[in-house]
């Protein structure tokens, strides 16, 4: 395993050349006399880890290689993988074919912001495009073919737990308001009533919810997240003027359909890191997981693709080994995924060009992540300390949650 560039020059030349000596240089006494521990910061940690280092040395850390359950922070490490392997200006595609009949087809591709807005412009253009009448809807999402949920997700409500698709809408969440128990709507303008609110709002008390639909049961015919899509193209395309007098279901597009649209979304995967790293949103970060899979091994999407792609990008581009970095997804959401404090450093040594995608909490460029029912609470960003930028990593695996305590503490020192 290589030094990354931030500290490989400060190794005597015959230790670069060996397996681990990454790990050795943190470890040997007397070969890094700077990096020591925070004073007072022994208070705050029953379980986890922190370091504190600028372009050139590693200043004050504790349990450096230990690996760590690393929350929502290891969408950075998500993050800098889409970057490199998809590329900063790659876009996602939604594609729509008409067959003889009158069906239109659509094939998704896996595109994480496929919003309301979006599907309302595809209807537009269409309409444009001279299209009035059509029969069926036939979604297509044979993109994925995903062995299991979400590795961590659960079947709550929460929109974090909603599950990855070929063809989602609104991030598989669906906006509803329920008055008086009774009267379910849309809870945002850009979103028409469908079906599907009132058949899962009827359970919710009275309020607003954005529900993730992969928490109720599916039909046998089709998911919850095709019949989302594909009644919420259905009620876009009659608020544009086309008809629709079949039905929605599930089909491959068949060879001979012709192509009419393949909309580009406006959105590069910059910006979806963006928007991603600000909201933190499991379901973008795993989008983007499962999207590096197909660019490296092709279609459909598995997690086994996903975790392979980027099992090699851990070992040849950022020279790390498997106890250096574990995963199972692309979120954080899992409390199988494995960090160590060194390895983080390392990750955002490289992220340093893209630090500006994350977001400023507590005044600091940072992410955070949060399991707080498996006592998890970390951080992971940079700070400008003089005319120096310095990273840090802060990882609890305990119950008290003591991050801002030891977040001041490595700012604050020297």
């Amino acid at each position: 395993m290589s030094l990354p560039c931030f500290s490989r020059r400060f190794l005597p030349r015959f230790l670069v050349a060996g397996t681990g000596i990454f790990l050795l240089f943190f470890l040997a006494p007397g070969l890094f006399s700077h990096a020591a521990q925070l004073q007072g910061a022994d208070r705050y940690i029953t379980n986890g880890g922190y370091a504190l280092a600028d372009s050139e040395k590693i200043i004050a850390a504790k349990n450096l290689t230990s690996p760590f359950i690393p929350a929502s922070t290891l969408k950075i490490l998500t993050s800098l993988a889409a970057l490199d392997i998809l590329g900063p200006q790659y876009h996602f595609t939604t594609s729509l074919f008409l067959d003889k009949e009158k069906n239109l087809y659509i094939y998704g591709s896996g595109d994480p912001f496929l919003t309301s807005e979006k599907v309302m412009e595809i209807s537009e253009i269409l309409r444009h495009q001279g299209i009035s009448r059509l029969n069926d809807i036939v979604l297509d999402d044979s993109r994925f073919h995903l062995e299991h949920p979400t590795p961590g997700a659960g079947k709550s409500l929460n929109p974090y737990d909603a599950q990855c698709s070929a063809l989602g809408v609104n991030f598989n969440t669906l906006p509803i308001r329920v008055l008086q128990k009774v009267k379910i709507q849309s809870s945002e303008s850009q979103t028409p009533y469908v079906p599907l609110m009132g058949e899962l709002g009827i359970s919710q008390a009275s309020g607003s919810y954005r529900l993730n639909i992969n928490a109720f049961p599916d039909q046998p015919s089709l998911p919850n997240a095709l019949r989302y899509c594909g009644q919420l193209f259905r009620a876009q395309f009659e608020q544009t003027g086309i008809s629709i007098n079949g039905m929605i279901r599930k089909a491959r597009v068949p060879e001979d359909a012709t192509l009419l649209l393949r909309y580009r979304a406006a959105e590069t995967v910059t910006d979806l890191i963006r928007s991603c790293l600000l909201s933190s949103s499991n379901f973008m970060a795993n989008q983007l997981y499962l999207a590096i899979g197909v660019k490296r091994f092709g279609a459909p999407a598995t997690w086994d693709k996903s975790k392979r792609a980027i099992k090699e990008y851990i070992r040849h581009t950022l020279q790390l080994s498997a106890h250096d970095i574990s995963i199972t997804e692309g979120s954080g959401l899992s409390t199988k995924n494995r960090i160590t404090a060194a390895a983080m450093l390392a990750v955002l040594e490289k992220f340093k060009p893209h630090a500006h995608l994350l977001p400023v909490k507590l005044g600091v460029r940072m992410k955070s992540g949060t399991l707080a029912k498996s006592g998890v609470f970390c951080y992971a960003g940079y700070f400008l300390k003089g005319k120096s930028t310095r990273f840090f990593v802060i990882f609890l695996n305990q119950k008290q949650n003591r991050r801002d305590q030891l977040l001041r503490l490595l700012y604050t020192h020297p």
